[in-house]
């Protein structure tokens, strides 16, 4: 029997679009359990207000055509009633619109679209975390304190959200980062807990080991400059001589200057290198 919602009694004039739904639960793809329990009742919320308490019941139903699998809805309201009814995608056109709303109801399918592409690409991460256990752990990892700075790690585990995948290339650059950080801070607190003397002051010859180097900008233009940690582990930071590399041990008359807030490290000047001792 044909009702009034049928194609034989249907009288376009009568209806009025209210919204475009999506009728499918939204996917899983990755994100916390609370979030994704957030995204699930925002979308009830929406069937809800635009379909009424009743929505599961209409929501599977065009009460146009009688499909009952239909997945993108309108929301319709039939004005001589004021009942909300559904159409499905392919009998919205039948109501005759202007093209903004056909433009909308693709709008709604491509952020589905898009949102398919974030499942394909988590799905993608899993199988390759799963045949990479060692990845697994450096996201483990990655939040701890001592990576805090290491924005180059971050960046290329991100990517995994991104791609899905990342090279070998980029798993060994991650792995080596993250090593220096942790040997980095295992330094930082054995010097933390070491005894320091004060550093020299006034025109003197240290001895000690290079522990690090940087280049950097002066006013006489790029000049290297070097960290020796010195027997009483006082430190010196001065202009690196030619030849001297990390690790070597270097003997070098300068002019230092104690750090006001600091006697165990000083500044110095106008070095000169007595001799180097390079590791072999």
């Amino acid at each position: 029997m044909a009702t009034k919602h049928s194609p034989l009694n249907f009288i376009p004039n009568d209806y009025r679009i209210e919204a475009y739904l999506d009728n499918r639960r939204p996917a899983y793809y990755g994100e916390a359990p609370l979030a994704y329990a957030e995204v699930i009742a925002d979308w009830k919320a929406d069937m809800v207000r635009e379909l009424g308490i009743d929505w599961a019941a209409k929501a599977n139903h065009c009460i146009h055509c009688g499909n009952g699998n239909v997945r993108w809805i309108t929301a319709v309201l039939h004005i001589p009633t004021g009942e909300k009814v559904v159409f499905g995608s392919d009998c919205t056109e039948r109501l005759g619109f202007a093209n903004q709303d056909a433009f909308k109801l693709a709008l709604l399918q491509s952020r589905a679209k898009a949102r398919e592409v974030k499942i394909k690409c988590y799905l993608k991460r899993e199988a390759f975390l799963a045949a990479h256990p060692e990845v697994v752990e450096l996201l483990a990892q990655i939040d701890n304190p001592v990576h805090e700075k290491n924005s180059f790690a971050k960046d290329v585990l991100n990517k995994l959200g991104q791609y899905g995948e990342l090279s070998d290339r980029q798993i060994s650059a991650v792995g080596a980062s993250m090593l220096r950080d942790v040997l980095y801070a295992e330094r930082k607190a054995t010097e933390a807990q070491e005894v320091k003397g004060d550093a020299p002051s006034g025109r003197a010859v240290v001895t000690g080991v290079v522990v690090s180097m940087k280049t950097q900008e002066s006013e006489w233009g790029i000049v290297t400059k070097m960290l020796v940690k010195l027997p009483n582990n006082s430190k010196v930071w001065v202009t690196a001589p030619e030849g001297v590399e990390r690790n070597d041990t270097v003997t070098v008359r300068a002019t230092w200057t104690p750090k006001q807030d600091d006697k165990s490290f000083a500044f110095g000047s106008r070095p000169h290198l007595i001799q180097t001792v390079h590791v072999v």
